[in-house]
């Protein structure tokens, strides 16, 4: 398993990172803690401190470690008014969300030696985007390393492709957040709302899809979406974007996906903002490298990291574009 990767379980078809071991069966929440070996719990442990003699030890005041119990894992040291919420408990909550069986669990698993877990539905109904399917996911994520609150954001994928595409985070309706306080409990019996959540993200995603698949991408427009895509703090001019350097590769690459990448032969995206945007995703999940370029840190990137980030550049150029 790479090095994201520390566990993992998928129903179905193989995940495009190749990743995990198959089960023969659509999951329940049950099942699928156990088959991508989450069935652990995490403990707050007091953390030391040794004095100037180091034979006397003193408890850290308001600090605690996240520890996984089953082999004494430190996620991390956090303050103590930290709340976990235990994999168990992250599960049920998902199936408090889905609990009127309008969805299916497709894949689960954990990211960073554990610190990270993911559940994720498939809501069955799919979008069409100007003739193409595109398949609604809710994805649940949970941290013990402090390093996210409990959420779940909504993972549109382009089937013919396998493409993750993603809705700008500016969106009001893109996520549902639970911060690891005293409060998550109630937070989480809140759960109700995201399912209206999710369907509302998916109702203004395909509205906006449909406009992008609509409109025309003249190609002296295609570069704009290029500089806005690979944006960084400290970007050259688009002049110096386009000299044989790195980045103008980078650039190639992309619009040779528009002509050749994959689902890009359908007549009714051709030339249109929504293939440009597409070949933005498929590029960001296939052909971007990381520092660490195994699939598992791919995986990674494309839903927490700079891939992620590229696409909801992307996202919101297209969105003006068709403004």
């Amino acid at each position: 398993m790479s090095h994201e990767v520390e566990s993992m379980a998928y129903a179905g078809k193989t995940p495009w990172h190749g990743l995990g071991t198959k089960v023969d069966h659509l999951m329940t929440s049950e099942e699928a803690i156990h088959a991508a070996e989450l069935d652990w719990t995490v403990s707050m442990r007091p953390v030391y401190r040794k004095l100037e003699n180091e034979t006397v030890l003193e408890e850290l005041a308001g600090w605690k470690a996240c520890t996984r119990d089953s082999d004494q894992k430190v996620f991390a040291v956090l303050s103590a008014g930290y709340v976990p919420v235990q994999n168990s408990e992250a599960f049920k909550f998902f199936d408090k969300v889905v609990g009127s069986k309008e969805a299916y669990y497709e894949t689960a698993g954990s990211l960073r030696d554990g610190s990270r877990v993911w559940l994720l539905a498939n809501l069955k109904d799919s979008l069409s985007i100007n003739g193409e399917e595109v398949r609604r996911y809710l994805t649940l994520v949970n941290s013990h390393d402090g390093s996210l609150a409990l959420q779940m954001f909504w993972t549109p994928v382009r089937v013919v492709c396998m493409n993750t595409l993603s809705m700008a985070l500016s969106s009001a309706t893109n996520s549902f957040y639970a911060r690891h306080t005293t409060y998550i409990q109630q937070r989480v019996y809140d759960a109700q709302e995201v399912l209206g959540l999710a369907k509302k993200y998916y109702e203004d995603f395909a509205e906006k899809a449909n406009l992008m698949a609509q409109r025309q991408l003249p190609p002296t427009r295609m570069p704009l979406l290029l500089v806005a895509a690979f944006q960084t703090s400290g970007a050259k001019p688009l002049d110096a974007l386009y000299q044989p350097d790195d980045l103008r590769r980078k650039f190639n690459k992309v619009e040779e996906l528009v002509a050749v990448g994959r689902g890009m032969d359908n007549p009714k995206i051709r030339g249109t903002v929504w293939q440009g945007y597409n070949a933005v995703c498929e590029y960001a999940d296939y052909n971007k490298t990381y520092k660490d370029n195994s699939a598992g840190n791919r995986l990674y990137n494309t839903w927490f990291g700079a891939g992620a980030e590229m696409k909801k550049r992307a996202w919101n150029w297209c969105l003006q574009e068709v403004k």
